[in-house]
């Protein structure tokens, strides 16, 4: 399997208090989530999006996420489309349902019925916030993972992003 570019990022090496923190694809191991970018500086008033990525990833079907952010800082405004789960030209369903109150977002991204699964990496979807406050919060995957064409569970590390507000 090639190396993937984001492994030979010396910044994310050294961070083996945290090897939770889906920042390092671990290859032959789980898949990974990522927020791309991962430190985000907005002014308040202003849209913003963040790509959802994976990485390492093997026969992919679809893709649930529960997307946790601070509803006092943040207003979700849009979610799109990756090309992850289309790569190969199927049109994929996008499925999201939103809590503002608790600041909670479930997405699903799944492939047609009867298409295989796709591997490698790539975005899954776009999320367009808009920042409400100033302050400091966090994005985070709190659960998420992939499925199989069978529809059997694949393990992805989880994914936090950084959100100032100014």
């Amino acid at each position: 399997m090639p190396a993937d570019q984001s492994q030979n990022q010396p910044l994310v090496r050294p961070a083996v208090s945290n090897p939770s923190s889906g920042q390092n694809a671990n290859p032959g191991g789980a898949p990974s989530f990522l927020f791309d970018p991962p430190t985000i500086q907005v002014k308040k008033g202003d849209t913003f999006p963040v790509n959802l990525l994976i990485s390492g990833a093997q026969n992919v079907y679809s893709v649930p996420v529960q997307l946790n952010y601070n509803p006092s800082l943040l207003q979700l405004v849009n979610v799109s489309n990756g090309s992850f789960l289309s790569q190969d030209g199927q049109v994929v369903t996008l499925v999201h349902r939103e809590d503002e109150s608790l600041g909670q977002s479930q997405i699903t991204v799944s492939r047609p019925s009867g298409a295989g699964g796709v591997s490698g990496q790539g975005t899954v979807v776009t999320v367009t916030f808009m920042a409400k406050a100033s302050g400091q919060t966090p994005l985070t995957i709190t659960r998420g993972g992939a499925r199989d064409p069978g529809l059997q569970p694949i393990t992805v590390n989880g994914a936090q992003a950084s959100v100032t507000v100014q």
